[in-house]
């Protein structure tokens, strides 16, 4: 499977939302409770604080959407990389999202980054998993501060660092 990163774009905006929505709606990795407009597509393309954006496309399809933002649009935060990445159902566990997170890892320290950060539902044990394989250890966690899909649930911190020079 030939995966790419295409900088996010126009052509990208129906799949893209196409698989936020399906998130927002049928799981708790998207913590929206209710799906978004395309026209939701045009916050992804005018905000400053995200970094950089990109569609994933695997044999000419898109298949996810991946972005690095900084962690907090502050100057002193410019360190501190976030990462988000949704991949369509049917493309999970097929190294994706690894290829994915290496990208994403790659411009951060292109970017002067020396760590990155998620934040995770902490019901999504999936997840979690992933980011713990990928060398990301937890630094906190928030304890049912939301809800969604019937459920009171937290939030799982994780943090990596990326090698540059540590403070």
């Amino acid at each position: 499977m030939n995966v790419v990163f295409e900088r996010l774009s126009e052509e990208h905006r129906f799949a893209v939302i196409d698989i936020l929505n399906h998130y927002v709606s049928n799981t708790t990795a998207a913590y929206r409770a209710e799906k978004v407009g395309y026209g939701h597509f045009d916050d992804y393309l005018n905000d400053e604080g995200i970094l950089l954006f990109y569609a994933i496309k695997a044999d000419d399809e898109v298949v996810g959407f991946c972005s690095l933002e900084y962690f907090k649009n502050i100057g002193n935060f410019r360190k501190t990389g976030d990462v988000m990445y949704f991949i369509k159902p049917e493309f999970t566990g097929k190294g994706i999202g690894g290829k994915a997170l290496a990208r994403l890892e790659k411009d951060a320290i292109e970017n002067g980054m020396d760590r990155i950060v998620v934040d995770i539902a902490d019901d999504n044990a999936g997840s979690i998993r992933f980011h713990e394989r990928h060398g990301f250890t937890e630094y906190g966690r928030l304890k049912k501060c939301w809800n969604k899909l019937g459920k009171g649930l937290g939030i799982v911190f994780m943090e990596k660092e990326l090698g540059r020079d540590k403070e």
